[in-house]
Formats: structure tokens, C-alpha cells, sequence
């Protein structure tokens, strides 16, 4: 098949968006399909083959969370690559002109929702009800167009249905490369050699404000007055010197250690380093950096919120706590730091879990929802959405 993806996040950009579908065209690829991406160029990024990019201008203050994008001439780059079909993972203006060319190719449009837009009204400081309601009100319009819409989680589907979209949907994963992505047998001459002590906490992922990092500050020192732990943080992003600033504030200075962006087997390694994985976060509709972790085989603290507690098991891979139980985070993080033998227990268990979502079975998932939609189209002349 041909298939054209119409995303806002790509390579260079920081992004569990951005990492799922560059791992998701590459194994389309190796499965004989032709893949098309049609971004926005940021950053000054070089060209690359099989993309095509959209002039940009991001808002200033909104680090990279809203932009302008003028698709001039990329309908024509579209035409001439001519799906089969096209799956747009946005409905910001890169998803309208993804609906613009699903009605002029007459080809089928497949939807996926990684995060609601409403989670990102606060970088242009319009966090408030109506514009929270609005937002959704207009997504679930926006995939309503869609011949299949996906989700990595049931519950921003159930959220979306809840504010009037009917198209057909399901759940997809994101892609974990579990072969990647593993437990490491020398984890004792890892912590030296990233000079990281023991036992050690996980921070990990893109350094935002709706990740909710101060809370998890907030456990860490509730958690450093009951045990001697160590911190490490893997990331990038808008709020880190706010949060470096914090550090210091909570008395935490030479307790956290922040290593920056780490990609292939470094990244896996100071993984490795860690006893388990902290996440704090009500934005998440999946998390990516959770199923990494838990395919390094890590335990799992994680929020009552968003996605989280379909991928974390609670008692059986980590734990699953309310975000106005602060005190249930502290007891959890430091029975799992104290009792290494459950750590690894529910770190095995973590791993076992995740395998199902490899790149190649989640590819082939897809290739279902293509044909299925390729075929719903044929046999529907003059279909055009929900």
C-alpha cells in the first residue's frame, strides 16, 4: 500500500509522537509499503527522503507546542506520491489539510489521537473551561470525518465519544522496540560507571509543565526522608530549568542527576541504572516512557490519570495511585525501593507485558485498519467520512 502520514511532531522534534511514528513508517517499510510523512520543517532540519514538509512559524512562549503551517504546494507533492491512504495523527491545521486531501484524492482518512489539544492550552494561556470544552468539541467534529479513528488509549476515545464522535474506533498501541528496549544483566557496573547510587528513582521523558514534576518532586522528598535515594532524570524540555530550580528549593541538590536526551543503547543503559519508574503525569494518554521502562524490565509508580492505569498493572507490574494520595506515592515508591525481590517480580512481569507491542505487531495492526478502510472505501463510491 501507499500511505501518507500527516503529523505535526517529527525528527528533529523531542516527541513520544514523533518516536512512534518514525518507528511505525520504518517497519510499514520493511513490510513492502510505501510511506509518505508530511510535517512541519522546524529547527532548520535537513531534507529527508520520503518527507515532505510544510512551511512553520511557531508561536513564541509555547516552546514548540503551537505553530503556523502554511501547506503551500504540498497538496501537489500528495497528488503525485497518490495514496491508497491517508492516517493524519493530528487534527491541528496538518490535519485539515490531511481531511482536505482525503476529499479531493477520494481516498480513505484514518485518524489517531496521541493527546488531546486541551492538554496544551496553558502554553498559550487559554487553560480555561470553555476553551477546554471547545477544543474537544472540535477534535471530536474533526475525526467524525475520519473512515477509523485510533487511540493508544481507551480512555481518550471514551472522551472523545463523550463529546460526539461517532466514527468507528479502537485502541493501537504505540510501537515498542522490545528488542531495544530490555533488561541489561550488569546493572550493579552500570550505576558506576553513570556514577548513579542505589536504590534510584526513574524520571523520563519530555520536561513539560503538564507533566506534573513538581508533584513528583514533592514524593521524591517525602520519599528521601524515609530512605536514602537516588534520582535520575532522562529528558528534555520547556521546564527543565524551572525544575533544576526546584531541585535546589526541596533540598534535593546532588541527589538528582539530569542526563539530557540519550537515544539507542545509551539511552537503555541509564534505564538500567534505575530500580524503578516515576510518573506523575494526568496528560498522558499512554506514555511511551513507561512501556520503555517496563520493557527494561523497571517497576512502574504511576498516576490514576489519563491512560496510565490501562498499561500498569496495579500489584502485579507497579502500582497505580491517585494524584491527592500523595502519601500512597511515598509508601509505594519506598516498599518497591526496599523489597528488591518485588521490584523484580513486577519488573519481569512489566517486561512480559509490553512485548505485545512491537513494532511488528502493531505495523500489522495497522495494515487491518488500512485494508479494511481501502475496502469500505471501494465499495462506497462517493464516501466521504462519517
Amino acid at each position: 500500500m501507499k500511505i501518507a502520514f500527516c503529523t505535526d511532531f517529527y525528527f528533529p522534534q523531542l516527541s513520544g509522537v514523533a518516536d512512534s511514528i518514525g518507528i511505525t513508517s520504518r517497519q510499514l517499510k520493511k513490510q513492502g509499503h510505501s510511506v509518505r510523512i508530511y510535517t512541519p520543517r522546524v529547527g532548520g532540519v535537513s531534507a529527508q527522503a520520503d518527507v515532505a514538509y510544510f512551511p512553520a512559524r511557531v508561536f513564541p512562549g509555547t516552546q514548540g507546542n503551537f505553530m503556523i503551517t502554511l501547506p503551500f504546494g504540498v497538496m501537489d507533492d500528495m497528488r503525485v506520491f497518490n495514496p491508497e491512504v491517508i492516517h493524519t495523527h493530528t487534527s491541528s491545521p496538518v490535519g485539515m489539510f490531511a481531511l482536505y486531501a482525503h476529499h479531493k484524492l477520494h481516498v480513505p482518512l484514518i485518524g489517531t489521537e496521541h493527546s488531546m489539544l486541551a492538554a496544551y492550552l496553558p502554553y498559550v494561556k487559554l487553560d480555561y473551561a470553555l476553551f477546554r470544552f471547545l477544543a474537544r468539541k472540535y477534535e471530536s467534529w474533526f475525526f467524525n470525518h475520519c473512515t477509523y479513528v485510533t487511540a493508544p488509549g481507551g480512555s481518550i476515545l471514551d472522551e472523545l465519544k463523550a463529546h460526539g464522535m461517532k466514527a468507528p474506533a479502537g485502541v493501537i498501541s504505540n510501537p515498542i522496540p522490545t528488542d531495544l528496549f530490555r533488561p541489561l544483566a550488569n546493572r550493579p557496573n552500570l550505576k558506576q560507571k553513570w556514577g548513579v547510587g542505589k536504590p534510584t528513582i526513574l524520571l523520563f521523558g519530555r520536561i513539560a509543565v503538564e507533566k506534573n514534576l513538581d508533584f513528583a518532586l514533592g514524593v521524591i522528598a517525602d520519599v528521601r526522608r524515609q530512605c536514602d535515594a537516588g534520582v535520575v532524570v532522562i529528558g528534555e524540555g520547556p521546564y527543565r530549568k524551572t525544575l533544576e530550580q526546584k531541585v535546589k528549593e526541596k533540598g534535593l541538590e546532588g541527589r538528582v542527576q539530569f542526563m539530557g536526551i540519550l537515544r539507542g543503547e545509551e539511552l537503555v543503559e541509564a534505564i538500567n541504572t534505575a530500580d524503578l519508574y516515576l510518573i506523575t503525569s494526568a496528560s498522558d494518554t499512554q506514555s511511551l516512557t513507561t512501556l520503555q521502562a517496563m520493557a527494561c524490565g523497571l517497576p512502574v509508580v504511576g498516576a490514576n490519570a489519563g491512560g496510565l492505569p490501562e498499561y500498569i498493572q496495579d500489584g502485579v507490574t507497579g502500582f497505580v495511585v491517585d494524584l491527592s494520595e500523595r502519601a500512597a506515592f511515598t509508601e509505594h515508591v519506598v516498599r518497591l525501593l526496599q523489597d528488591p525481590k518485588l521490584a523484580v517480580t513486577f519488573g519481569a512481569t512489566g517486561r512480559e507485558s509490553v512485548m505485545k507491542f512491537s513494532p511488528e505487531a502493531i505495523a500489522k495492526k495497522f495494515e487491518v485498519v488500512y485494508e479494511q478502510a481501502i475496502h469500505t472505501y471501494e465499495n462506497q463510491p462517493g464516501h466521504t467520512g462519517i
